[in-house]
């Protein structure tokens, strides 16, 4: 199965933290390695009704990034990080 399309979502402050600050645990304050993931999703889901960006029925890859702590193995979405 072939995607369409592909898509990552960052916010202003999601995108700040990803280039500049430490990534640290929150539970142990360990250092968290940085992996890329993604889902598959139908184009529909992004859509809004004003501009209507992806086909109804593409296959749009959606990419994460997914922070893991070496030392007690916790996992992070970027979006957890911020907060």
């Amino acid at each position: 199965m072939e995607h369409q399309a592909f898509r990552y979502d960052f916010t202003i402050k999601e995108l700040i933290y990803f280039l500049f600050k430490k990534k640290k645990c929150a539970r142990c304050g360990g250092k968290l390695e940085k992996r890329k993931g993604y889902e598959t999703v139908r184009g529909a889901i992004f859509n809004n009704r004003s501009d209507p960006f992806f086909v109804q029925n593409a296959k749009v890859k959606h990419y994460v990034y997914i922070f893991t702590c070496r030392q007690c193995g916790a996992q992070y979405l970027l979006k957890d990080l911020v907060k």
